[in-house]
């Protein structure tokens, strides 16, 4: 499967982008507006994770109700990205996120891995 072929997937047990660490996420926050960026910090939790994500089961507890700037979906205008491109930026993003906090050689990145390009 080519890069271009490639479709971006959410998997299980990961969570990686819901680490919101301000210190670490300044592109994102820099995409968001100034609304968006207040409710941001007000999701971080005292460890950078946010406050919403169960780190015992991996998930988010709002999921359904999470907020706009969560979804992948809308990282085509929150990024100016084509929507042609979505896939491999989704992925590019996801890949940098889970070496930060898991490692390029993790379980849950060869998990990614498999499931995006397989």
């Amino acid at each position: 499967m080519t890069k271009e072929s490639a479709k971006w997937g959410c998997i299980k047990n990961c969570g990686a982008c819901c680490k919101l660490a301000p210190e670490d996420r300044n592109e994102a926050l820099n995409a968001l507006s100034v609304e968006q960026q207040t409710f941001y910090f007000s999701l971080v939790g005292e460890d950078g994770w946010c406050r919403f994500y169960n780190k015992s089961t991996k998930a988010c507890r709002i999921y359904k109700d999470r907020p706009d700037f969560c979804h992948v979906s809308n990282l085509t205008k929150l990024f100016n990205i084509k929507s042609k491109d979505i896939n491999q930026f989704a992925i590019t993003c996801c890949k940098q996120q889970i070496r930060h906090i898991y490692g390029g050689r993790s379980k849950v990145m060869k998990t990614f891995k498999k499931h995006t390009f397989s």
